[in-house]
């Protein structure tokens, strides 16, 4: 059997369908922001994992305790994409042996002040070091979380149907510059927005998960777990100052809120703007397809923004 490159997506799809038979406490499987496990007739346990590869998610130069923010950060903008609220967490370090003990306690501050800025202790985890000096630090971070709304419920990626409208929290593009340095490095997670989101629509906000891929390849997501296709209106979305519609919808590491909704979203959470930059259609094909209206035509625009590929 001749091997497929390796596809970020393609993997997601394939652990999904392995996700399904797992065990009856596993209340949401594998192919979400997170995960929930059920711990008994009354509580719910969700659970996700990120990480930060040191020369691929931040610059090489990078401060430690910065790159240890931004691998909890991550992680919060998944508890957000749930509308749940963090609990704690646990981390994982895999360093170079050139890193210092300094460099170590720093990147550990980073992580600590940030989980406690949060409610969301770090409470445990592991330290290694690569045998090659050269190899690239990893720092993964697993995150505990707990549902916030009625029942237990939480917003998954699964629910958008033709006619539901797509949103978007803040703004978009520019998260990344020339040097690596940016929005992308210390974010706010949208999650109080995310909660009242989920408290303001109901039962009308039917799927969600956070921009970190790009508007794109995220709306493509939703779109894809729904069955259906997705498009949008490049005079709509709200970009940061000096991008355009394709830096909107590709740069990705906005950290924003994407969701699909059955009917209007308020027009501000906690003095967020909101925006609905499109709406979801009945698939042409394959479910999972993204176009944008611009300049008075229809772009296919599904393989923008990031994916995790072989070379």
């Amino acid at each position: 059997m001749t091997d497929q490159p390796l596809s970020e997506s393609k993997l997601h799809v394939r652990f999904a369908q392995l996700g399904r038979g797992l065990s009856d406490r596993v209340l949401l499987s594998p192919g979400d922001d997170m995960a929930m496990i059920g711990l008994g007739s009354a509580s719910r346990v969700l659970v996700a994992a990120d990480q930060v590869v040191v020369g691929r998610h931040v610059r090489l130069d990078e401060a430690p305790q910065v790159i240890g923010r931004k691998a909890v950060l991550r992680n919060l903008s998944d508890v957000a994409a749930m509308a749940a609220r963090p609990i704690a967490m646990i981390a994982a370090a895999t360093l170079s042996p050139r890193r210092s003990h300094a460099w170590a306690e720093q990147l550990h501050a980073g992580l600590h002040e940030t989980g406690i800025a949060f409610d969301a202790p770090l409470i445990g985890g592991d330290l290694a070091t690569h045998v090659h000096e050269d190899a690239a630090d990893v720092i993964a971070v697993t995150i505990l979380a707990v549902p916030t709304l009625p029942l237990d419920r939480v917003i998954s990626r699964n629910g958008a149907s033709a006619g539901d409208l797509l949103a978007v929290t803040g703004r978009l593009g520019g998260s990344l510059d020339a040097t690596g340095g940016g929005r992308h490095l210390d974010f706010p997670p949208r999650l109080e927005e995310a909660i009242e989101l989920a408290g303001s629509l109901g039962s009308d906000l039917v799927a969600m998960l956070d921009v970190s891929d790009g508007v794109a390849r995220d709306a493509g997501r939703l779109a894809a777990a729904g069955g259906v296709d997705v498009r949008i209106a490049a005079a709509t979305l709200p970009c940061n100052p000096g991008c355009g519609w394709k830096e909107a919808v590709g740069d990705g590491e906005d950290y924003e809120l994407l969701f699909a909704c059955r009917r209007q979203p308020p027009a501000t959470l906690h003095g967020l703007p909101v925006t609905v930059i499109g709406r979801f259609v009945e698939a042409a094909n394959a479910p999972g397809a993204v176009e944008l209206e611009v300049d008075g035509s229809i772009r296919n625009i599904t393989e923008l923004g990031w994916e995790h590929a072989g070379f």
